[in-house]
């Protein structure tokens, strides 16, 4: 009687707990202890006690950010230095003295060209010469009316121009106020036994400017058989 009074008492004792959504044997045993809830694992939730779709980050949660590197720019070219005008130039001739090489006979005459502007130009490559007229007489008799005057003002002297070898080609900027210089590299005429007077004048050209500058008086040159070297912009010979 009493054994049949326990057992009726277990059978509505495990009735009651199923009615109310309890699971027998899903207690945990004594002494055992439960394993904390990972947060990545439960599901967020809205302050107002709803689901936060999954994929989509928790209100007033920030994850760290990726790092990023110094954005890369490219620094802007400078402008170009624009090729020296004629208009941008003086010229002035320099001492006429020997040659680099020193031979016997020969002369060297650097000729000076000034930037006179206000902006840096640059000067590459060769000078073009066109000698013109023939110069003044020095020595002359007394009361000659040609005396001290140029012979003539016009006119292209026949001199053949080349281009000294053994030169590389510098890249010359010239600053305002900054000078450069070429040279007339030549054999003086007494050598060859025939005197060649000096020219009146001289007009230079610099690439890309078909305009002239002009030095007058020309530097007083006598070419043998007007043979004349000339070096590039920068070279001193």
């Amino acid at each position: 009687m009493v054994r049949g009074l326990r057992l009726l008492t277990v059978g509505l004792l495990m009735a009651a707990a199923t009615a109310c959504g309890g699971a027998v044997g899903s207690a945990a045993p004594p002494g055992a202890v439960a394993a904390p809830t990972s947060p990545e694992s439960s599901p967020a939730a809205r302050p107002d006690g709803s689901p936060v779709p999954a994929g989509k980050p928790t209100p007033g949660r920030t994850g760290a950010a990726p790092a990023n590197g110094p954005s890369r720019t490219t620094a802007p070219a400078s402008p170009a230095v624009p090729g020296c005008a004629a208009r941008d130039l003086t010229v002035a001739e320099g001492h006429t003295g020997l040659p680099a090489d020193g031979e016997s006979g020969w002369f060297a005459t650097p000729i000076q060209l000034r930037n006179h502007s206000g902006a840096a130009c640059r000067l590459r490559g060769w000078p073009g010469l066109t000698f013109i007229g023939d110069g003044t007489i020095r020595a002359c008799a007394k009361g000659d009316p040609s005396c001290g005057k140029p012979l003539s003002t016009s006119g292209t002297r026949p001199f053949t121009i080349t281009r000294s070898s053994g030169h590389g080609v510098p890249d010359i900027v010239l600053a305002p106020g900054h000078s450069t210089s070429f040279t007339l590299v030549w054999e003086g005429s007494y050598s060859c036994g025939s005197f060649v007077p000096s020219p009146y004048g001289v007009d230079i050209r610099v690439p890309g400017d078909s305009r002239a500058l002009t030095l007058i008086p020309a530097t007083a040159i006598s070419p043998c058989e007007g043979r004349i070297e000339v070096t590039p912009f920068g070279v001193v010979g």
